[in-house]
């Protein structure tokens, strides 16, 4: 049998399995806890028991994305720099396979969350982007006296500002990559090495074109006239 603790875990991620579907049905943020627990085929104490809160339970959704997001990063062949840029389109790929969800999600936990939301990002986020940093130095692509710490929260800072754009409608999933990865790219080309300074040059010369060609589109779209709507008709198909 297992443990209580075992159980317990158990129930957690059964009720995070739940809560994640709720979500993907509705492309909102928005549950009940009764429906949640309905969902999940525990009593309604449960959630709160075991989390004590809705945002609680949708911190603990981005948490399990977060580490099934890592386990995928790990199985990416990519050396020490390439690592990071492959990142960004990992995420950006994640995303567009269900956007109305993330961007619910995202959406609601970063306006309702405050301090918790912020510390949550600032936890294994951060600890993914700095051990990031630290295989980078390691392997001699980074300069030796890079503070793992400082230079992580920069590039957490870079990335989450693009995905927060994209969740408010103001970058397409295209445009957030680009960014993300010419933030990167200007960062870590400010402390590269010559073993990896070049690289770095050219992936920022090339982000730049394609940030160029974005914003053609964009303004593009934004210069299409809108169609024309249908004139009203009666009941009966007369005008």
């Amino acid at each position: 049998m297992p443990s209580r603790e075992e159980s317990k875990e158990q129930r957690r991620r059964t009720i995070v399995r739940a809560a994640r579907t709720l979500m993907q049905e509705t492309n909102q943020a928005g549950f009940s806890m009764r429906g949640l627990a309905d969902k999940a085929g525990v009593s309604i104490a449960t959630p709160y028991n075991l989390f004590g809160s809705k945002q609680a339970v949708m911190f603990a959704v981005l948490d399990a994305d977060l580490e099934e997001y890592q386990e995928q990063l790990e199985r990416l062949k990519a050396d020490e720099i390439d690592v990071f840029f492959k990142a960004v389109s990992l995420a950006t790929s994640l995303y567009s396979a269900e956007p109305g969800f993330y961007r619910a999600v995202l959406f609601a936990a970063y306006n309702d969350g405050g301090t918790e939301f912020r510390a949550m990002f600032g936890g294994p986020r951060h600890a993914m982007w700095r051990r990031l940093v630290n295989n980078a130095r390691e392997a001699g692509m980074l300069a030796e006296d890079v503070e793992s710490n400082s230079f992580a929260i920069n590039l957490g800072h870079i990335f989450f500002s693009c995905i927060i754009e994209w969740v408010n409608g103001l970058l397409s999933l295209d445009e957030l990559e680009a960014r993300a990865q010419y933030g990167f790219a200007i960062a870590l080309r400010g402390v590269s090495t010559p073993a990896s300074a070049e690289r770095l040059w050219h992936k920022i010369t090339a982000t730049q074109k394609r940030l160029k060609s974005l914003h053609r589109k964009r303004r593009r779209l934004e210069q299409e006239p809108a169609a024309p709507m249908p004139e009203p008709r009666a009941a009966n198909g007369a005008r």
